[in-house]
Order: structure tokens, then sequence, then C-alpha cells
């Protein structure tokens, strides 16, 4: 059979060379054959040109995530993230760059040379470092189109290298000094303010120790909450019994646990959810709202056990023309401190604290002259966000809005009366815990609308909703991120 189809094939070939009809379908049959054959062949060259172009794609896509998830362990916004993983995509020669950021993962797709790939990252790491913060937007914003990915890689090494701003001793003052200036803000006098700083110092000490070992979080929130609250418990009841105060001041004991406020990512939330990040605003407002319950936890098993009155005295400890100069000094003091605390350079967090020390003076002034606290809050915030942008531009963009504003405004987070409601809510008190829960969630409330509306004004970019995903996204801010629709502030 195969000599007779072999025949058979040769002759009808023959008959058809001789009458000219089929003289060139043997020859194009092979060369289509041959071609297939050597696209299909591991070793052929069109294989090894399309494995280098995958290798190539394949770094250029890694150093984009590895910017995204370094922003974002260092507590950026989710459209910060998206948007400097999209210029320095544009910079390295990916054609296309799309990103979903939530608060602890990152999925990435990159189009380039014919070909995609996409990468999911889990971020473990939360916290906050707004020195980091600065670098990282620094390097954003001094991209070039054309740049290599070595030397991408080379300057993140060069940051994420960087010790921390501060030594650990100054940061376990930070917190004690932040919140004994926040303790006298809420009407504390000065033994409260006195071991407030006390046992926020210790407190302090813990937790950094502990997040240095990767504990987790909610974990280490509650015991720190529970050390800091047992020290001043047992601080105010040697001053009683040694005679040197007539009374145990109850009050004080949430404010020796508002260094666990976690005012970054409250902030950084609210900001993800007004620019509809809306898986990364609902992401981080749980973790936020997790940890506050986890340190208010600790201070209900107090102060329930020991039956302690936890409601903070309504009035300030001075009166008179003396009261604006200490509202203002205790105004910077606690905002300097919850900017060390966030890491923030010392030169920033000074230009924070000295804006905090005018702003909340009139804010709690206003308070005083019978204005809503909300409203007197998010006028605060638009007025901390439009003198921030200003700093910001003097700067020469240097100096971000988010380091300048985020440890301004966090002083206005009532924490004590969320503390205080908390407390009320797990003994079944709910009549006493709504005023307080109320008065917190309009608070923080008008502090977001605020630092929106500050945004809106002063930035192109959130006034009108852009894909941040878009190619040419380098080329409309410029090289050194001078144009108007997308300045990295």
């Amino acid at each position: 059979m195969m000599a007779i189809d072999k025949e058979t094939y040769t002759d009808k070939s023959e008959e058809n060379m001789e009458k000219g009809t089929t003289k060139t379908a043997v020859p194009a049959a092979q060369a289509a054959v041959e071609s297939k054959a050597d696209t299909l062949n591991p070793h052929g060259a069109e294989h090894e040109e399309l494995r280098r172009l995958r290798d190539r794609l394949a770094a250029q896509s890694g150093v984009v995530a590895r910017l995204g998830r370094t922003l974002l362990a260092a507590g950026a916004s989710a459209y910060l993230v998206k948007l400097s993983m999209a210029r320095l995509a544009n910079a390295i020669g990916i054609e296309a760059h799309h990103s979903q950021v939530t608060f602890s993962e990152i999925v990435t797709s990159a189009y380039a040379h014919g070909t995609f790939r996409t990468e999911s990252h889990e971020q473990r790491v939360f916290g906050t470092n707004a020195a980091r913060l600065d670098d990282l937007r620094y390097l954003v914003r001094s991209l070039k189109p054309g740049m290599l990915v070595e030397e991408v890689e080379h300057r993140l090494d060069e940051i994420v290298a960087k010790p921390a701003p501060y030594h650990a001793l100054v940061n376990w003052l930070a917190a004690g000094v932040a919140c004994a200036g926040f303790c006298f803000l809420n009407h504390g006098g000065l033994v409260e303010c006195t071991m407030v700083g006390i046992a926020a110092f210790f407190g302090q000490m813990l937790r950094r120790a502990m997040l240095h070992r990767g504990a987790n979080h909610f974990g280490t929130w509650m015991l720190c909450g529970l050390v800091s609250s047992l020290i001043y418990m047992l601080g105010t009841q040697v001053l009683f019994m040694s005679g040197v105060v007539s009374s145990m001041h109850p009050q004080g004991i949430i404010s020796a646990v508002l260094y666990l406020v976690p005012g970054f990512p409250l902030v950084t939330a609210i900001l993800d959810l007004v620019r509809m990040d809306f898986s990364a605003g609902i992401s981080r407002m749980t973790y936020v709202l997790l940890l506050l319950i986890s340190a208010g936890t600790s201070v209900w098993l107090l102060s329930t056990f020991f039956q302690w009155h936890i409601d903070p005295p309504t009035t300030f400890a001075v009166s008179g023309l003396a009261l604006y100069p200490m509202q203002a000094l205790c105004s910077f003091v606690a905002s300097l401190g919850f900017a060390i605390l966030f890491s923030c350079r010392l030169e920033i967090a000074l230009w924070a604290a000295l804006v905090a020390s005018v702003v909340n003076v009139g804010r709690l002034f206003f308070v005083a002259q019978g204005v809503i606290p909300q409203a007197a809050a998010g006028l605060a915030a638009i007025a901390i966000g439009i003198i921030a942008h200003f700093i910001s531009v003097i700067s020469k963009y240097r100096y971000s809005r988010t380091s300048l504003t985020v440890p301004a405004v966090v002083i206005m987070i009532p924490g004590v009366p969320l503390f205080s409601a908390l407390t009320h809510l797990s003994d079944g008190e709910i009549g006493m815990a709504a005023e307080p829960l109320t008065q917190v969630f309009f608070v923080i409330l008008a502090i977001g609308v605020g630092l929106a509306i500050s945004r809106m004004l002063t930035d192109p970019g959130w006034r009108i909703d852009r894909d941040t995903a878009r190619p040419g996204l380098l080329e409309e801010t410029g090289w050194e991120g001078s144009g108007r629709e997308f300045q990295m502030r």
C-alpha cells in the first residue's frame, strides 16, 4: 500500500507539473511546514527572542510591583500607589499598566513587547513611615522616560536601606509628650498630664518592641493599652496614698492610650473612600476599627474591674488669657509628638506642629463660642489642607501634603470620647455611649470632608477623576512632575 500511494502521488504530481496548475504547491506547503516547525522549536531563534522579551517584561513588572509594595508598607493611599506604579511603568518602557490595590494586596498587569504579565502580591507589613513615603514620592517625581530597571532597583535599595529618622528613645518620648499634650486639650490637669506622659512612654516602648518582632497588631494594641492604663492607675494610686493629690484623677486613663489611635491609616482610609478606592478604603477602615476596639477593650477591662469613672472633665485646668497660649503649646507638642511617631522628618514635623498650634486653637475657640464641633473640625481641616499646600509649594514639593496634614489633623480626632463610648457600650450603657459615639462619627467625617475639599481646591488631580493606567501618563506630567494634572503632592 505504501508503495502504491507513493507512486500514485508521484504520478499525480508529475501530471500536475506538466499541466502547470500546481507547480508551486509542494514548495509552498513545505515552506509553511518548515516555518511552523521553526516557530515551535524550543531551541529556535524566534523562541529565544520571545523568551528574552518575556524576561525583560518580568523584570520591568517586578520593579513596578516592588515600588507599590514599598509604598503600601509605608502607609500610602491606594491612589498614590497606583499613580506611582503607572508613572514608573511608563518610564521604564511598559506600554500599559493596570493595578488593583487594597490595604494588604496588589495585583498588577503589565503589557509590552506584544505580551503581558500579571502578578499578585500580598503585603503583610502594616505601619507608617512618612520619611520613606517622601523619599519614594521624590523618586517618582524625578522619573524620566527611558530609565533602566537596574537604576530604579538601585534607588529603591538606597531608600529602603535608610535608617529610621529617630532613635528608639526619641520615639518613646514622642508618645509620652504627645499624649500629655493631648491630655490637656481634653481638659486634663498637671497630675493627669504627668502620669499620662509616663504611661504612654512605657506603652510605646512595649509596642515598638512587639512590632519589631512581628507580633499580631490587635494583640499588641490590647496588651499595650492594658499596660499603659495599669501604669496610669498605679501611678495615681501611689500619689493619692502618699498625700500628694487629694483624688485619684481617673479621667486621665483614656489619654494614656491615645498614642494607640491609628491616626495615619484613619486619614488615609478616608482619602481612599473619597477617591472611590473602596477596596482599599473599606479594608483600611476595618483595620482601624479593630485596632480601636482592641485598645478600648483594655481600658474597659480595667475601668470595670476597679470601678473607675472614665468620663473626662468638661472644663480646662486653666482659664482666662492664659488658656490660649497653653492650648497653642499643647497643640504644638501633641502634633510634633505624633509626627515623630509617624516618622516624619524633623523639619516637616515642626511645620505640621506649627500649623496645628494655630489652627487647632481657632477650632477650640469656635467650639467654646457654641459652634458645632463637627463644623469647627471641618473648617479647621480645610484650613490645614490649604496651608499645607502652600508650604509644599514653597518647598518645591519636597514636603508632601500628607506628611504635613495628618499630624496636624490627628489631634482633632476625639480619642477620649471614642474610648469612653466603647467602654460604655461594653458595660451595656447604650444611652451614655450614644452621644459621644455620635460626636466622634461626625467629627471624623467632617475632618475627612474638609481634607477632601482642600485637595479639590488645590489639586486638579482630585477635581477631575482620571485613569491612572492611561499610557503616556509620564509625558503629561513632565519629566520633573511639573504638569498640572498629576503632580506628586
